[in-house]
């Protein structure tokens, strides 16, 4: 996904991989080491941090990252959006796209940088393509930070695509429930690795903070409300074949008790995502985590 942002940086890899993933004043990091099969995730937390640039730089000037790794950038650093596909040749799209969009996104062409995927599904008749953009001045203040602690960007990329990659690719429609700590909870449906529908849900980001008497109390029959309105748009508008399992990854105390109760109001299987070991418990750095399988995307990372 993005291969232009994947592209800024082209340095020869190592055998170490990481993952770091932006939130709004903190975040998380992963890494994994081939040779010696050494991993580790955590969150990094730093009380004098007022942005997430001032963040990445005390995180790269405190920890030694080897390699080269992928920046996930959460969403409140970049917008989403879906248009017609340009009747025009592929190698003219991204000089297009800007244009197209300038009208629906707050950014200004100018500080404007894009790419887009191709939607999988036709609507209407009509390809559609998803555009992604952010504004280059502040992405160049997260490259620049890379660059000056010489560690190796190998491309950027969003939570959605950073989740998608937590879910093996079998051939069918899964639906995520994903988020990380304190943002905005994020619905996806993914089939064979494709995302064929994403949707970020306001008003579920203190969903961490309930207990189990206010999720009894409508958090939980809400979210499941917006599960089944996002089923019903994907099979009856989207035509696509009725989602097959749910997956949940909710870095909260009382997950299994929200899926226990999500399971109540759908005939679908529902469980939790199970990360990968020595992850397993590290809920709360799983777009990190999932940052490292962008390598299995483009090759193996070689010494």
């Amino acid at each position: 996904m993005l291969n232009g942002l994947r592209s800024l940086f082209s340095k020869k890899n190592t055998n170490v991989k990481f993952g770091i993933a932006l939130r709004n004043q903190v975040g998380a990091y992963a890494f994994e080491k081939e040779v010696n099969e050494e991993c580790k995730a955590d969150e990094f937390i730093t009380e004098t941090t007022e942005s997430a640039g001032e963040w990445l730089q005390t995180l790269l000037a405190t920890h030694t990252f080897t390699g080269s790794g992928y920046l996930v950038l959460s969403a409140s650093h970049y917008y989403s959006v879906q248009i017609n596909k340009p009747n025009l040749p592929d190698d003219e799209i991204p000089l297009a796209i800007k244009w197209l969009v300038k009208d629906i996104v707050p950014i200004d062409p100018d500080d404007m940088i894009v790419d887009y995927f191709d939607s999988p599904v036709i609507v209407a008749g009509t390809e559609k393509i998803n555009v992604v953009c952010s504004h280059l001045s502040h992405l160049k203040k997260f490259t620049d930070t890379f660059k000056r602690h010489q560690v190796e960007l190998k491309g950027i990329i969003t939570d959605e695509f950073a989740f998608a990659n937590l879910v093996d690719n079998v051939d069918n429609s899964t639906l995520m429930v994903c988020q990380q700590p304190f943002e905005d909870v994020f619905l996806l449906i993914v089939n064979q690795g494709e995302i064929y529908f994403s949707r970020r849900l306001r008003g579920f980001n203190d969903i961490g903070g309930y207990s189990r008497e206010q999720l009894s109390q409508g958090i939980c029959d809400s979210l499941s409300v917006e599960i089944q309105k996002s089923m019903d748009y994907f099979e009856r508008l989207l035509k696509q074949s009725p989602v097959t399992r749910i997956k949940v990854l909710l870095p909260v105390t009382h997950e299994d008790f929200i899926i226990e109760n999500l399971a109540k109001n759908t005939e679908v299987v529902i469980s939790e995502i199970e990360l990968p070991e020595p992850f397993a418990k590290l809920r709360n750095c799983a777009a990190s985590i999932g940052a490292l399988t962008e390598f299995e995307k483009v090759g193996v990372v070689n010494d």
